[in-house]
């Protein structure tokens, strides 16, 4: 098996050598011999920001998973973050950055970074959160009888336990800064554009600039390769390697009698079909499901209304007068605000009806077809490679040369919502259908519950947990398609849809109105939490009090 592995490695590099070398022969562009070096640069960028999330992460995880004290400011506070939509405040930040340091490369340069920073932490933080307070009782009553503490019981016993989480959540960490790479490099502020040296940037210049389809397919397909084969070579070995055995404490003396504690917790073995990788993950944190103290919540909300003050003092330095805030808030536009955050809601809900439909179809199919999930996942592990943001302006493109420019970006929009929604969903039931007991199936197969029949009284029961933690995930990811998909550079013009995310891009790019996008980031949070809360939530809390009992 190794031999097989290291000739498929092989295998893969040579083929994307290769089509580096018919890339750099065959396409005809001004900057095509630069393709190897925004491939260093857009590699170096999100390696270098992934390595901060990971220490980071690192510290503040255990930081919150070991002391109560921190617990209590941490996890409600990027609790908060993590429920701001990235590209929400990211004009703020290009802002800041372009003031600051004059348009210059390195103020462009922090400004990716930190959009990648915010992608890539949450969820290394809240893995290791999660991976902490899922350790065995029986392990930590062991540690406590040994007088392991402080440094000993993190380096004895945490550090063995989060290894799997890590590497969960270092996965889709990197898969994010991926999502995000083309927003990252490649920015409108002002009627200028701020492109950085990379990956995303060329394909959008291709699309945009140059309007080269046939070269923006094939830098998306390059991008695709990439990212697949990297996952192969890491992740998916570090995950193969985290996926087998059981948290095992094996306790060592020495002749000086003192006793270390040392262990690896791993999770439940990876099941494979084919050559299948879980690029996301549907795993939600014990910590994210919990419900939060009076006093976290006045952390949280005293860290959201800081947040909010922040993002407006980085994109104003100045203090906004009083009348200035009224100016700002009274705008004409504002009276479609209502109208703006229902389209924006009908969006998302649209897409994530479709996605929901899509996911539980294939995934059923997947999960009970073993036929159909040989010829699925393939097709499966190649589409959710693509970052979805790099897909989009060769999607509208494509649409809008059919449907004009308006409809064309409605349809693309979403499009683009129910491609970045449906991964989550569908993971998570392809994981429920597949932990069905047997005997559940036997029983089933001896009443002759075959068809939808089987489907109803057995399947979908069994997998609604997993259904509502998919849409909490899809739910959330989709809010940064959105704000991304909604407004759109389209030759001379620049074509918008209503809603919450075109008015948000226009305050900022079009008007620099930092008040008015502080307010609609406040806005699009609160609804982001009100949702989580009110809606997921209280389904995932119903849901997980009464049982899915099949009968």
């Amino acid at each position: 098996m190794p031999r097989t592995q290291n000739f498929g490695y092989a295998f893969g590099f040579l083929a994307i050598l290769l089509i580096y070398v018919l890339v750099l022969s065959l396409v005809k562009n001004p900057e095509i011999g630069n393709l190897p070096y925004y491939t260093f640069r857009t590699f170096a960028r999100i390696t270098a920001t992934y390595i901060i999330s990971l220490v980071t992460g690192l510290f503040f995880g255990l930081l919150a998973a070991t002391y109560k004290t921190a617990s209590t400011i941490l996890v409600p506070l990027f609790d908060v973050l993590q429920s701001i939509p990235i590209l929400g405040y990211f004009p703020a930040a290009i802002i800041f950055f372009i003031s600051a340091f004059q348009g210059a490369e390195i103020g462009l340069e922090l400004a990716a970074m930190l959009l990648l920073y915010t992608s890539m932490e949450w969820a290394i933080f809240f893995g290791i959160i999660g991976a902490v307070k899922n350790i065995p009782a029986n392990i930590v009553e062991a540690a406590k009888s040994f007088n392991l503490e402080g440094l000993s019981y993190i380096r004895h016993v945490v550090l063995p336990a989060i290894v799997p989480a890590l590497i969960s959540g270092s996965t889709l960490a990197w898969g994010d800064g991926w999502f995000f790479m083309i927003a990252a490099e490649y920015i409108t502020y002002g009627g200028v554009t701020y492109s950085l040296p990379g990956l995303g940037s060329y394909l959008a210049k291709a699309a945009y600039e140059y309007g080269d389809m046939n070269l923006a397919v094939v830098l998306l397909v390059i991008i695709t390769a990439l990212v697949m084969y990297i996952n192969f070579l890491t992740w998916h070995r570090l995950t193969e390697k985290a996926g087998s055995g059981a948290y095992k404490p094996i306790f060592a003396s020495t002749w000086s009698r003192r006793f270390a504690l040392s262990g690896v917790r791993r999770l439940a073995p990876v099941r494979r079909i084919g050559m299948s990788f879980r690029f996301r993950h549907s795993v939600l944190s014990v910590s994210k499901k919990r419900m939060y103290t009076k006093i976290e919540k006045g952390v949280a909300l005293m860290a959201l209304i800081f947040l909010v003050l922040v993002v407006v003092m980085l994109a104003q330095p100045n203090v906004p007068s009083g009348d200035e805030i009224v100016r700002s808030l009274t705008i004409p536009e504002m009276a479609n605000l209502p109208f703006y955050t229902l389209a924006t809601l009908a969006r998302l809900t649209i897409a994530y009806f479709v996605s929901l439909a899509i996911a539980l179809t294939m995934g059923i199919l997947a999960a009970e077809r073993k036929g159909f999930a040989l010829v699925f996942y393939p097709i499966y592990d190649i589409g959710q490679s693509v970052p979805i943001l790099a897909l989009f302006p060769i999607l509208f493109i494509s649409i809008s040369q059919v449907f004009g420019g308006r409809l064309g970006l409605e349809i693309t929009s979403i499009t683009m919502l129910v491609a970045d929604m449906i991964w989550y969903l569908f993971l998570n039931i392809v994981a429920a259908v597949k932990t069905i007991p047997d005997e559940i199936r036997e029983v089933s197969q001896l009443l002759g519950m075959k068809g939808l029949k089987r489907i109803r009284h057995i399947i979908l029961p069994a997998i609604m947990p997993a259904v509502v933690t998919g849409s909490m995930l899809s739910w959330a990811t989709g809010w940064n398609t959105v704000i991304f998909s909604e407004y759109m550079p389209y030759g001379s013009e620049v074509l918008s849809l209503p809603g919450l995310g075109s008015f948000l891009d226009k305050a900022a790019y079009q008007e620099g109105n930092t008040v008015l996008l502080g307010f609609l980031l406040l806005v699009m949070t609160c609804l982001v939490i009100a949702v989580d809360r009110f809606v997921w939530r209280k389904l995932l809390r119903k849901i997980e009090r009464y049982g899915a009992e099949v009968m």
